[in-house]
Order: structure tokens, then C-alpha cells, then sequence
């Protein structure tokens, strides 16, 4: 099994609820083969969030510490981008990962 990490990704999340959109230059990702984790800042703290492969080339994910469910497919318009959705108490937005350049051996 290969784990991959990304030390540099970015992350845009739309507006939603009382809550302003969001662009995290700092995110990482870890991929390995049918998993996923994502960790990013927004204005409540650290998010986490892990998730499997939905056989389709995406992920479905939830954070660890926050009642929040994520997709996650690859983007048609950018190699290495990704686009979906998450929903948290009732709200849903739309939000990207970036997965920018691999952490080298």
C-alpha cells in the first residue's frame, strides 16, 4: 500500500450559514488507495476529515470532530482538483481541494 502526502493543498469553501467563504492555502492530504484525510483550518479551529472510496474515482468523508459529511470527485476542468459537497447541520455547500505537489521520498 502506497500513502502519498501532500504538505501543500488548498482548500475554498463556499459561504454558508453565519459562516463566510473560506480559502486555506495550508491544507494537507494523505491518499492511499482507497482512503483519504484532509486537515485544514478554518475560523473554528482545526477540521479533519477522513474518508473511503465511493468506486467512482471519489471519496465520501466526515470530519472527526465536527457532525460534518463530505463528497469529494475529481474536477473536469484541473488534474489533481477535486470538487463536491458538505453538508453540516442542515447546510450544504459547495467546496474544492487542490492537491498540489507531492511530498518526495
Amino acid at each position: 500500500m502506497t500513502r502519498v502526502f501532500y504538505p501543500e493543498c488548498r482548500i475554498e469553501i463556499g459561504a454558508w450559514g453565519g459562516h463566510d467563504a473560506l480559502v486555506c492555502e495550508d491544507a494537507e492530504a494523505w491518499v492511499e488507495e482507497e482512503r483519504i484525510l484532509v486537515c485544514y483550518f478554518d475560523d473554528d479551529g482545526i477540521v479533519v476529515l477522513e474518508g473511503s472510496s465511493d468506486r467512482s474515482g471519489g471519496w465520501t468523508l466526515a470530519a472527526r470532530s465536527r457532525p460534518r459529511q463530505a463528497t469529494l470527485a475529481p474536477a473536469e476542468d484541473r488534474t489533481g482538483s477535486y470538487a463536491g459537497r458538505f453538508e453540516e447541520q442542515g447546510e450544504s455547500v459547495v467546496w474544492t481541494l487542490c492537491l498540489g505537489e507531492p511530498a518526495g521520498d
